[in-house]
């Protein structure tokens, strides 16, 4: 069974088809950008299409507002004792 699964499943990295489900979609976020989940892609902006009774994303739209979200996230830094050591340096 799991030789099989592996056979037949493509590479996420191979280039991806034109229209993907939300399952295949949240994959190629995770795979590129950043995790999310099927679930979250519902509430984005996204133009869908109706196949057969399944929801349909572009990919190209979805990798688009993908860099919009990852452009417009604010830059942090780490370190639990940066603001310390800063404190202590004006001191």
């Amino acid at each position: 069974m799991r030789k099989r699964l592996l056979e037949t499943s493509a590479p996420i990295s191979a280039s991806p088809p034109k229209l993907v489900d939300r399952k295949r979609a949240a994959a190629l976020v995770n795979e590129r950008y950043f995790p999310i989940s099927p679930r979250t892609l519902e509430a984005w902006p996204l133009t869908l299409r109706r196949v057969n009774g399944k929801a349909l994303i572009d990919t190209a739209e979805l990798f688009k507002l993908a860099e919009e979200r990852i452009a417009a996230a604010p830059v942090t830094r780490g370190g639990r004792r940066f603001r310390q050591h800063e404190e202590a340096r004006a001191a």
